[in-house]
């Protein structure tokens, strides 16, 4: 016989409860089905809406844009706009051909002044002078600095010149500015310094006049250890001489 154990009423799984837990999985089952087809019949729904959308927008622009307010008049003067065409074609290949010319005829130049003796040199040079750079403008007393950017400096490399036109460009960027106008050698000792007053102020107007040796460093004053290195650097206290009848360089010595 089997012994008989004792189960506690909390723990006891009845036939009562069993079947009321399958019933309740069972409905959960039926509520996921009943969902889940519900869902599909609303993305069916939503789809069919969109399509119909679609079609009322299709049939809206059939409607309105008749092509009759766009301008298809690109062959009416064919013979015109081919003439223009063929002018503007015939100037680019003249364009073309000239910058060609005038690549190829500066390296003819470049080459020739390269092959050339000294004095015929000096004289294609004295010949041709090269364009002095403009001379910088002298700056105020403790001017602030602007640096006018390093980029559309140079000319436009279009044809037609639609760039590097603005007026911006040609400002002399060297003028002063704002307090900069103001002459600040007239101000006392004590404020002929940047940012006067403020807490990021300089201590020094320039470093030109102001003595920044540092003395204790070794190799700036002189004392027998300086004195014992200087002994033993190369070319130091030794004068380079020529010995008579000697023309080469390999034949000089340090003496």
């Amino acid at each position: 016989m089997i012994k008989p154990v004792f189960v506690p009423k909390a723990e006891r799984d009845t036939i009562a409860e069993r079947e009321r837990l399958e019933a309740e999985e069972k409905a959960l089952e039926e509520a996921m089905k009943k969902r889940l087809e519900e869902r599909k019949v609303e993305t069916k729904q939503i789809l069919v809406e969109e399509i119909r959308k679609d079609e009322e927008i299709q049939k809206n622009l059939e409607a309105e844009g008749n092509g009759g307010e766009i301008d298809t008049d690109d062959e009416i003067n064919e013979a015109e706009e081919y003439e223009a065409w063929k002018a503007r074609e015939i100037a680019r290949i003249k364009r073309d051909r000239d910058d060609r010319e005038a690549m190829l005829k500066e390296k003819e130049e470049i080459e020739k002044v390269r092959n050339m003796a000294e004095d015929e040199r000096r004289e294609w040079e004295r010949k041709n002078p090269k364009s002095l750079p403009q001379p910088k403008q002298k700056w105020k007393f403790m001017q602030k600095y602007f640096h006018k950017g390093a980029f559309f400096q140079t000319p436009a490399d279009d044809h037609v010149a639609t760039a590097g036109e603005d007026d911006i460009f040609k400002r002399d960027f060297s003028s002063p500015t704002g307090e900069d106008k103001m002459d600040k050698t007239i101000l006392p000792k004590v404020m002929q310094v940047k940012h006067f007053g403020r807490s990021g102020r300089t201590k020094w107007t320039h470093l030109v006049a102001e003595d920044t040796t540092d003395w204790n460093n070794p190799w700036t004053y002189n004392d027998p250890l300086r004195a014992k290195y200087n002994t033993k650097m190369a070319g130091m206290n030794r004068p380079i001489t020529k010995p008579k009848g000697s023309k080469k360089l390999k034949d000089w010595e340090l003496k």
